[in-house]
């Protein structure tokens, strides 16, 4: 029987009891997702399992989520916090899990305040904020902010109606928020940006949904001391990045502590999986401009989720995440080096796959996880394409906490290598 490519294949639910849920889902949902159809149910360590009883290996892992799903330890807090301390406490008052958390965070960022907000695009929202409010601050009529092209910070207005991360994204919609300036990802296009209303330089270390792309020393370096020389601020999303994700507590000390940012935000791996957790920290120059009034959250801040936090980053220490990750980052890139037409690269457990003379690597993904016969099964998220070259990017990021190298030679042999083989014939 010829080979039928996997872009002409039809991939269906694997159960009767994951189609009429999807279908009850797709019934009254809003259509803004297009997900894979697999349903989770439940999920275990590295595993997520269907109604019907099917799993998969998670090798996205909410985009860092998780050290491993479902951390008893992590599970274990919250509960505590939650039968024995408080429900929802508004910031107007202190609460003895917010302490718990602002001294922890310190502890590994190194950084002075903490703002906290509730998922990842209310802190990049804060964090622009912060920079937009720093140059009113100093006088500037028409502050400015600079990103850089194929960067993801989210899906609040003032980041999607400037997206060219998602170029179909750019005014789609609704009109451009002032104030962000974008450029090409290079030094000289920032350092040929900034004027007298630039405030600040805020940008991703690595980009996770961009690629993942990689960045590297002296890029990051020159940006930093760019805008050291123009006393401007500069500023790191370590949302999908850091907490271990990359190798380190956070990216950007993969180039030595002169690398630091004025400020960074955390996100997804701060939670542990259980609770949203996100936040802005930085210097006490920076953080110095939330003044009561300007900046909250109801849910940020809030004493279970705290508890979520202070769990996981003592796991993500305790347990050598960081170390794990970059040990078996650079196994995993091992096992799949060889492959005609197939190049890789990671930070740690950000891992890149490109697929060269494809349209989509979405295909290959559906096959690996949704392929008839496949075992195991494993969920992994395509990324963009570079339309010039014809190379498409899949994404592998499994949770650090809960994977091997067993896990990761069964799913390389049996699955990911067979599949990319063929998807890059």
């Amino acid at each position: 029987m010829s080979f039928v490519p996997y872009s002409k294949r039809k991939y269906e639910p694997l159960g009767p009891k994951s189609k009429k849920l999807i279908e009850r889902i797709d019934r009254h949902s809003a259509t803004n997702y297009s997900p894979y159809p697999f349903v989770v149910e439940s999920t275990d360590g590295a595993y997520l399992i269907d109604p019907d009883g099917n799993k998969a290996l998670d090798f996205l892992s909410a985009y860092s989520a998780v050290l491993k799903h479902r951390h008893p330890g992590v599970i274990e807090a919250v509960k505590k916090e939650m039968e024995s301390g408080s429900d929802l406490v508004s910031r107007a008052i202190y609460s003895s899990r917010f302490a718990d958390f602002v001294e922890i965070v310190h502890e590994i960022t190194g950084y002075e305040r903490v703002l906290p907000k509730s998922d990842g695009g209310s802190a990049t929202d804060s964090a622009i904020s912060g920079l937009l409010m720093h140059g009113g601050a100093k006088g500037i009529k028409n502050p400015e902010v600079i990103l850089t092209k194929d960067y993801f910070h989210g899906r609040t207005w003032i980041f999607s109606s400037n997206a060219t991360f998602d170029p179909d994204q750019v005014g789609r919609r609704v009109p451009r928020a002032p104030g962000v300036v974008v450029v090409d990802d290079t030094v000289e296009a920032i350092a040929n940006a900034i004027n007298e209303n630039t405030v600040g330089v805020f940008i991703e270390p690595h980009k996770g949904e961009g690629g993942p792309l990689f960045s590297n020393k002296e890029y990051f370096l020159g940006i930093r001391k760019l805008t050291r020389e123009k006393g401007i601020f500069f500023g790191a999303d370590e949302i999908q990045t850091g907490l271990g994700r990359c190798g380190y507590y956070m990216a950007w000390q993969e180039y030595g502590e002169e690398a630091r940012p004025d400020f960074v935000t955390l996100g997804k791996a701060l939670g542990g999986g259980i609770i949203p957790v996100s936040a802005v920290v930085g210097t006490d120059e920076f953080m110095r401009i939330y003044t009561p009034g300007c900046d909250g959250s109801t849910f940020g801040g809030y004493p279970q989720a705290c508890a979520a936090a202070v769990a996981s980053l003592k796991y993500i220490r305790d347990e050598g995440i960081c170390d794990i990750a970059k040990d078996l980052g650079d196994y995993f890139v091992k096992s799949l080096s060889g492959i005609d037409n197939i190049h890789v690269e990671n930070r740690g457990l950000l891992i890149r796959v490109e697929i060269k003379n494809a349209d989509s690597a979405k295909p290959a993904c559906l096959e690996m996880l949704l392929g008839e016969g496949r075992n195991p099964r494993v969920f992994m998220k395509h990324g963009h394409t570079n339309e010039e070259t014809r190379t498409a990017y899949t994404r592998i990021a499994p949770p650090p906490g809960a994977m091997t190298k067993a896990l990761i030679d069964e799913a390389v042999e049996k699955t990911i290598a067979p599949v990319l083989r063929q998807a890059s014939e």
